[in-house]
């Protein structure tokens, strides 16, 4: 049952009695912690804990709302922050917390999921940003400068500058309660704040603009293709503005999550042939949709492209019964920024990479 990983929010159906399929209960909060045994389940009523042979069904659900209103509206920046890095995971992580620590010696790559306590520790031979940084998630059990310490000597370890993901809790510049304590350390460590990266969350159903498929959303002269890996050509489009660092690295990054999609616009030509215009990433996590690495050709810019790919991730995702997706845009990308907020996605909160010296 992979659903039931520490720090997923989960439905779980459960007989009373082993064997016994009428006495039922079901329990619904954010798994504790999972074995070969058993399940600990954190509900309102306090923690449930549950024989694995007792379980009859596992339903994964969505972060639990901070508010009412429409679920891309209402969930809170530290879920938002969970999703969008579980759709960007590099395979070298840790989570830094007082009693990992403790445990450091019996604990096993199977013991690692993404919703673990404390501050998740990510390297990557790649260069990007999100997956060579620190993302504090919840508190760590240690104070401010005791986890910065030992965010600073993991990475060290690994003969790299750290680097600390630090995000709003709003549309502001004020720090989520996540990371508001390391504003003074980073500052007085020499720690340089990068541009802010705009995470803007929408309503499937509201971007996907009446296309009831993928296919519905193409421009004209245009076709939409939905694969499950990506072609040479979406390398060399991801690859020709930036330098990814290591190729395998890169890749790694991009093929790992599970589900994973691409989404390509492609230009029909009269003698058949096609040139590939835009494409994007898409990644299903929690029940939202993660869209990454939307690059669109840079002499075809403008056209509808990017906005068509847009949509038909979309129209994909409500077709399957996804509401709401997310996307990360860095602050100078204009072209970005309106053409998501066209589509009715706000922007929930701001993060900035803080990198040493």
């Amino acid at each position: 049952m992979d659903d039931l990983q520490p720090g997923k929010r989960v439905v779980v159906r459960y007989s009373l009695e082993p064997g016994d399929t009428h006495s039922t209960s079901d329990a619904l909060g954010v798994v504790n912690t999972a074995d070969e045994s058993t399940v600990e389940i954190g509900t309102k009523r306090g923690p449930i804990r549950i024989n694995r042979d007792q379980i009859m069904l596992v339903h994964e659900v969505p972060p639990a709302p901070t508010k009412s209103g429409r679920t891309h509206e209402i969930v809170s920046a530290v879920d938002l922050r969970r999703i969008s890095a579980a759709a960007w995971l590099p395979q070298d992580i840790s989570w830094l917390h007082m009693e990992n620590l403790r445990n450091e010696s019996a604990e096993t790559d199977s013991d690692i999921g993404l919703l673990q306590k404390g501050w998740l520790l990510r390297s990557s031979e790649s260069v990007t940003r999100r997956a060579n940084s620190c993302l504090p998630v919840t508190d760590t059990g240690m104070d401010w400068e005791q986890s910065l310490d030992a965010v600073e000597a993991w990475y060290s370890a690994r003969d790299k500058p750290s680097c600390i993901q630090i995000y709003s809790s709003e549309d502001s510049s004020a720090l989520a309660p996540a990371c508001e304590g390391l504003a003074p350390l980073l500052s007085a460590r020499g720690y340089s704040p990068s541009e802010p990266v705009f995470l803007l969350a929408g309503s499937t159903a509201e971007a996907a603009a009446g296309a009831a498929h993928p296919g519905d959303a193409a421009a004209p002269g245009l076709s939409i293709d939905v694969s499950e890996q990506p072609s040479p050509m979406h390398y060399a489009a991801w690859t020709s503005e930036r330098d990814p660092g290591s190729e395998e690295a890169f890749r790694g990054l991009i093929e790992a999550a599970d589900p994973c999609e691409f989404v390509t616009a492609y230009a029909d030509h009269p003698d058949g042939s096609r040139t590939m215009v835009a494409s994007a990433r898409i990644v299903e996590r929690s029940k939202w949709g993660v869209l990454t690495n939307l690059v669109t050709h840079p002499d075809l810019r403008r056209r509808g492209a990017g906005r068509s790919v847009a949509r038909a991730v979309a129209a994909l995702l409500s077709q399957r019964g996804v509401r709401s997706y997310l996307v990360d845009v860095e602050a100078s990308n204009e072209a970005s920024l309106n053409l998501f907020t066209s589509l009715g996605a706000t922007v929930r909160h701001r993060s900035w990479y803080a990198l040493r010296g």
